[in-house]
């Protein structure tokens, strides 16, 4: 979780694109889980 304020256009895309590279990385690593278990079975 990020608390606190935005003081600028710029700062708030540079916070958009990091919170989709976050979101991006943890469906990754789940789809990654996902085929490990499939692949172990």
């Amino acid at each position: 979780m990020i608390v606190g304020q935005i003081s600028s256009a710029q700062e708030a895309k540079e916070m958009e694109f990091i919170v989709k590279v976050s979101v991006v990385g943890r469906r990754a690593k789940a789809l990654a889980l996902k085929a490990k278990k499939e692949e172990e079975k």
